[in-house]
């Protein structure tokens, strides 16, 4: 949509420099007629300006249909990491299981994106000593799959413009999710915790501040934080993935190549 005003807006400069143009010749008489250079200067360049967006769209509009399937994969990936992320904290601060089925999971989504509903539960769930011990190693595991994930297709997102900035709120998550295990691992470490989690915990720059972000007051912003962050990049960014390379494509070609087995070639 964004690509798509910008090209709207060029063609409409375009054209009014163009229509200003042919006007002033009416008004000033033939002061285009009697500056030839710099007539022409004029209408190369407004020529190169429209170009310029209309190729870039181009090649925008290129770029999204080749990469359309593995940016819907990867996608994909990152929803599962999200969704994992705002589910298992849900389920501990609310203490309920959350089904895996649309309806279930619309409903849980607006339960997490209650504010004070969810901020409560999470001051609750932090006063509960067995609760945060659980939290901990959730947090740990949660961490480490998303980062894993971000790891893996961080090159491929990043040299792919239209999905930077999805996946920078994604990188965003993954911020989120580090601290508050660095910070819980630093302050209140689990004796089976390997050594390697603890020297990781240690060093990492959340110990730093670990002080202060470690309070129950900064810990429960943090959890609301990537809750709710969480929720809204598991359904961003499944909506895009799905406008991207939609259901009933994926329908049709399985059918496809059910009914059609590709011919082996050599």
């Amino acid at each position: 949509m964004e690509s798509s005003r910008r090209l709207v807006s060029a063609a409409a400069a375009g054209v009014g420099v163009l229509v200003a143009a042919a006007i002033s010749d009416f008004v000033v008489g033939s002061f285009w007629s009697g500056h030839a250079m710099l007539t022409s200067l004029l209408a190369s360049l407004i020529v190169l300006a429209v170009t310029v967006v209309v190729l870039n769209e181009w090649l925008d509009r290129r770029d999204r249909r080749r990469w359309s399937l593995l940016a819907q994969y990867v996608l994909f990936q990152l929803v599962q990491a999200a969704r994992a992320t705002w589910i298992g904290l849900l389920e501990l601060i609310e203490e309920r299981p959350i089904e895996s089925g649309t309806a279930a999971l619309t409903e849980a989504a607006q339960l997490a994106l209650d504010t004070a509903s969810l901020s409560a539960a999470t001051r609750t769930m932090l006063a509960d000593a067995e609760r945060r011990r659980i939290l901990q190693e959730l947090m740990v595991a949660i961490a480490a799959h998303s980062r894993s994930v971000v790891a893996a297709w961080a090159s491929v997102m990043v040299g792919s413009g239209p999905y930077t900035e999805i996946f920078d709120r994604h990188v965003e998550l993954q911020g989120y999710l580090d601290w508050i295990s660095d910070i819980l691992s630093h302050n209140e470490p689990n004796a089976r915790r390997s050594i390697a989690q603890a020297h990781l915990a240690r060093t990492s720059v959340a110990a730093e501040h670990a002080g202060v972000l470690g309070s129950d007051e900064s810990l429960h912003d943090l959890l609301v934080a990537a809750t709710q962050l969480a929720v809204a990049l598991d359904t961003e960014s499944r909506a895009l993935g799905f406008r991207l390379v939609p259901m009933e494509w994926w329908q049709q070609r399985t059918q496809q190549r059910a009914t059609q087995p590709p011919a082996l070639s050599g």
